[in-house]
């Protein structure tokens, strides 16, 4: 169940930079932001499904105060929060590691294990939005699972 909690924690935050043209003419075709410009910030989780049907938080903390950062120098940042003692909502975790997306494969680092390493397809990324999936074994029963997160922009 860590190792799950940890995987979906590794999936969400950034912030968005919108650019121009330096030229003025307003005929010109505003070119796509590159994903790896839209996916800077901080991004809360919205919803998850696995196998194709929504599925709860393990707990509303999660949902609630969860975030994953990523930084234009590659760091990934994701803190974890639970209702441990029944008293409201603590970080129970941090988690760092490093960033990187080629060709929508948005891969994450978790120290220097390359077991803990994730490549997230990218189904949509967008200035508000961020929607991955990836195949993993979510609930240990040794059969992958098909998982899809989809968080908003935090700031």
């Amino acid at each position: 169940m860590k190792k799950s909690r940890l995987f979906l924690g590794m999936v969400f935050a950034a912030t968005l930079f919108v650019s121009c043209s330096d030229d003025d003419n307003d005929n010109d075709v505003e070119e796509p932001l590159d994903q790896r410009e839209l996916i800077l910030g901080e991004w809360n989780y919205i919803s998850q499904t696995l196998n194709g049907e929504d599925i709860e938080f393990n707990d509303e903390c999660q949902k609630e105060n969860e975030y994953q950062i990523y930084t234009s120098d590659g760091v990934y940042h994701q803190t974890e929060f639970e209702n441990i003692t029944g008293n409201g909502c603590e970080q129970v975790a941090s988690t760092v590691g490093t960033w990187s997306i080629e060709d929508s494969i948005l891969n994450l680092n978790i120290g220097s294990d390359p077991e803990d390493h994730s490549a997230l397809t990218i189904l949509e990324l967008s200035e508000n939005t961020l929607k991955y999936q990836i195949m993993t074994d979510y609930d240990g029963d040794g059969v992958l699972d098909d998982y899809i997160g989809i968080l908003s922009r935090r700031n």
